[in-house]
């Protein structure tokens, strides 16, 4: 990630299980810990994934040893028969298994707030390796552990999500920052509207910006990130890098950037509408309430959003919206004039300041007109309104989800007056 590894510490992720290694479930305990890991300036050159079997934990763990200073598996410390990474681990360090009763009663205090009874199984993952540091789960009922071998770590996690990240923010991004010397800093610039190559067209050179900071380009098809990167000796120069290269990146690609770091597109949005005053409703059809969805993921958006109609029959944008038969019989209920319609109707029904409508074809297609991806969105305030047609793709969760993004983007747009 960085121009010069020198003096980073260098880490390795093992997930473990037979649902990674067979596709049944997507390894995004890995993704995690690697953006994790990246972000306080670790390099992390490889990321294995193996299935509950005894040799090929060994091999990933030994093998990984030998090229970093930390290794960090998740998954396998559960309760059911295929959870054997403890007990690999303890062979592997050649430990005997005791009982911890900081872990026994922290079991027992969690399943009395239940009223219930600890299953024996259950217990059994209070059994740790003796020479394993054990790293106290106050999300689940798995302890993780950390064995030490000639200055090297391997933590040991659950695969469970929530208390995975738990146990990485408790005890491993302490340990972490503490050991890192450079100053480390990252920028997330985050764009919609663009697809990755148009937004290099403008950017253009990349060589200006890697004079300063290590670039990488994050895109989806909901828009493309820009993470900029910086290890120096000092705070201030690492601030000073990471500075001058935002400002060319912003130059360059100027009102499609929404937000950095954590910002989102939707937060962006209720904050303009805060600074305005305004009030927003939203009749949706083709985005099924994913635009409704997104807003009320803000917290306070009750101080501007009101509501969200979703009108998805032509029934319901004539008898919930008002639209007219005539305009649905005329162009079809994807088109501009019902998506213009739909804004206005939701506006005048709810009170709201601004009206946002959207109407399309998620897929499939319903004709050689009107493939699956044709989108119509309108905002509609009372000095007039705006529509932009957009066109998609073929997959129909995709087209739900862009549509609500460019729907989303059209309404920032609208208010910043661009």
């Amino acid at each position: 990630m960085f121009k010069s590894k020198k003096g980073l510490i260098r880490a390795e992720i093992v997930t473990v299980g037979n649902e990674v290694v067979s596709g049944l479930i997507q390894d995004t305990n890995a993704q995690y810990l690697s953006g994790q890991l990246h972000s306080l300036g670790i390099d992390v050159p490889r990321m294995t994934s193996v299935g509950d079997d005894e040799s090929a934990i060994v091999d990933a763990i030994e093998q990984a040893l030998e090229r970093a200073e930390i290794v960090v598996t998740t998954g396998g410390l559960g309760s059911t028969h295929d959870d054997i990474t403890k007990a690999v681990l303890a062979r592997m360090f050649q430990s005997k298994m005791v009982t911890d009763q900081k872990a026994v009663a922290m079991l027992e205090a969690l399943f009395k707030k239940f009223q219930r009874e600890v299953p024996p199984g259950v217990r059994r993952q209070c059994e740790v390796p003796a020479k394993a540091e054990v790293l106290y789960n106050e999300q689940g009922t798995a302890p993780g552990l950390l064995f030490r071998r000639d200055g090297r770590k391997v933590y040991c996690l659950p695969g469970v999500p929530l208390e995975m990240e738990h146990l990485f923010k408790k005890y491993i991004c302490p340990e972490l920052t503490s050991l890192q010397s450079e100053a480390i800093g990252h920028r997330v610039i985050k764009t919609v509207g663009l697809t990755e190559a148009a937004l290099w067209q403008r950017i253009g050179p990349v060589e200006p910006l890697e004079r300063l900071v290590t670039v990488a380009s994050l895109p989806s098809y909901l828009g493309v990130n820009v993470r900029l990167s910086f290890c120096g000796e000092t705070a201030e120069d690492v601030e000073s890098r990471l500075t001058r290269a935002e400002a060319l990146v912003a130059q360059a690609v100027g009102d499609c950037i929404y937000g950095r770091g954590d910002e989102t597109l939707e937060g962006k949005v209720g904050e303009l509408l805060r600074e305005k005053g305004w009030t927003l409703a939203v009749a949706e059809s083709c985005t099924g309430g994913l635009i409704g969805h997104r807003l009320t993921q803000v917290s306070g958006s009750s101080d501007y959003f009101l509501e969200s109609a979703v009108t998805y029959s032509n029934e319901a944008k004539k008898r919930r919206l008002g639209v007219d038969s005539a305009l649905i019989e005329k162009y079809g209920a994807v088109s501009r004039e019902v998506a213009q319609a739909m804004a206005a109707g939701v506006r005048q029904d709810s009170g709201a300041d601004i009206g946002l409508g959207v109407t399309g074809v998620a897929g499939p297609g319903a004709s050689k007109e009107k493939p699956a991806g044709l989108v119509f969105i309108a905002v509609d305030d009372t000095g007039g309104s705006r529509y932009k047609q957009f066109r998609f793709h073929q997959d129909r969760t995709q087209n739900k989800e862009r549509s609500a993004q460019a729907a989303l983007d059209l309404l920032r747009r609208w208010l910043l007056g661009l």
